[in-house]
């Protein structure tokens, strides 16, 4: 004999993984922020200073604040890396030539990828919050890579935060 189950084909999502700070739906067109001078065409948030300049005279490009200045103004990290170690004391200039080098390239390609505080704690780590987690992830492995040592992820639970450890 046969059995035939019925199979529920529609998938409810338990968390939402969509960025709060991510705009719903801005005008179709182009708009400025108001802040970095970011630029969002297509769908896409670009960091080109030339179209800035061309788009800040034209009377139907709408100002706004871009997502990445929106959680700096709240303090909203989305992403913490924290550099722990005696080797974090004595090359500190070159662990941080090599996070603001790479907060660059990140920038390059998407500009909603910055770095908000970079802080000592008083027991000689550095603590960097970042606007989202890929930029925090990206960092350790460049740090990995670069000055070897221990590199830990930690995720929350539904994958909006992200704390990163380096031990040198």
């Amino acid at each position: 004999m046969k059995t035939t189950k019925k199979y529920n084909l529609s998938y409810k999502e338990r968390y939402s993984s969509k960025d709060p700070y991510l705009p719903k739906r801005l005008k179709a067109g182009i708009s400025t922020c108001e802040s970095c001078h970011a630029v969002y065409k297509n769908k896409r948030w670009y960091a080109d200073k030339r179209l800035y300049q061309g788009l800040i005279e034209k009377l139907e490009t709408a100002k706004v604040v871009c997502p990445a200045c929106l959680k700096m103004r709240d303090n909203f990290p989305g992403g913490i890396l924290t550099l722990k170690g005696d080797y974090v004391l004595l090359q500190r200039k070159d662990l941080m030539n090599l996070i603001r080098n790479e907060e660059e390239n990140a920038r390059g390609f998407n500009p909603l990828e910055r770095i908000m505080s970079i802080k000592e704690d008083g027991y000689g780590n550095i603590i960097i919050n970042t606007t989202n987690e890929k930029l925090a992830q990206r960092l350790g492995r460049k740090l990995k890579k670069a000055f070897h040592g221990k590199l830990s992820y930690h995720w929350s639970h539904d994958n909006k935060l992200l704390r990163v450890d380096w031990t040198g």
